[in-house]
């Protein structure tokens, strides 16, 4: 083969093996309010998670339909669709106890419905059921993503306390009902049956774990809160066979809600300016490789 067409080769090679893009998930939090005591009510913000820091940089307010503050106690983005959801806070100035569609790129909310019962945690399964945690019954509960309302599963217990709930990628929906000095229990998604599980230990805060999801790899992360007003809230990551609880970094007060959306699900672009420039470059380099190969062939 000529200079030419081993040159063509491997810049056509070069091209289309460069990665179009990281593929990266990111990792989203939510506060159900902003400041107590604002003008305006309760209201909270979205923002995106550094995983590895902790730290978080704000994206914008949380508004119905871009004008009506609402403060989110619970997000979950759906598995196959990549739509977020969220539940407000009963402490939401609007619309409280309801189910939301949340745009990660504006933060702007659409209103699905009433939730009927109000929650505190939201997950998805794998298969796309959403489930959420009602601490005034301790139940486990299935979200209708159509019309917002809630059904508990099996018999209602006692009253408890805020509760992080999330869903790994085997089915298991691990729960914290009595805060972070309590255990991280199992609860069995068909009956709504209770199994205890490890004792939490090591969180910053002795009071809550607000909310917690699952990250692509199966690390368990969670908000812990000092249930203050405003609350002071940290990121943390949960061992679930020991209970060991790890900081990873502060969050803003008031933090109430994790969740993790696919890049594929960001509403980017399917072909970016880099993306299409190296496919014209693929494709230039694959002509030249083509030509260079039939001229070699021809000097033979």
């Amino acid at each position: 083969m000529s200079w030419r067409g081993r040159i063509g080769w491997i810049l056509a090679a070069m091209a289309f093996m460069a990665p179009a893009s990281s593929g990266a998930d990111t990792l989203y939090a939510a506060t159900v309010r902003t400041s107590a005591g604002a003008n305006e009510g309760i209201s909270g913000s979205l923002y995106t998670v550094n995983l590895g820091s902790g730290s978080a940089t704000f994206i914008a307010p949380l508004r119905l339909d871009g004008r009506t503050p609402v403060g989110v106690t619970g997000l979950a983005a759906h598995p196959t669709t990549g739509i977020m959801y969220g539940i407000t806070s009963q402490l939401s100035g609007n619309s409280p106890g309801s189910l939301v569609t949340i745009d990660p790129n504006t933060g702007n909310a659409t209103l699905v419905g009433d939730l009927r019962f109000p929650g505190s945690d939201i997950a998805f399964n794998k298969a796309g059921i959403l489930f959420t945690w009602l601490p005034p019954t301790s139940q486990l509960g299935i979200v209708n993503l159509t019309t917002g309302a809630v059904t508990p599963i099996g018999a209602a217990g006692t009253a408890g306390t805020i509760a992080g709930l999330a869903i790994d990628l085997h089915g298991t929906a691990f729960i914290t009902p009595s805060g972070a000095g309590g255990t991280l229990d199992v609860v069995d998604i068909a009956s709504g049956a209770i199994k205890k599980g490890p004792q939490l230990n090591g969180a910053p805060f002795a009071s809550n774990i607000n909310s917690m999801t699952f990250t692509p790899s199966g690390l368990l992360l969670a908000v812990n809160s000092n249930a203050g007003s405003p609350a002071s809230t940290a990121l943390v990551q949960i061992n679930t066979a020991t209970g060991v609880v790890n900081k990873i970094g502060t969050l803003p007060d008031d933090t109430d809600a994790l969740a993790f959306v696919s890049t594929q699900f960001r509403n980017e672009p399917l072909i970016t300016g880099q993306t299409l420039a190296l496919l014209v470059l693929g494709v230039i380099a694959l002509i030249l490789g083509i030509i260079g190969w039939a001229v070699g062939r021809r000097a033979k």
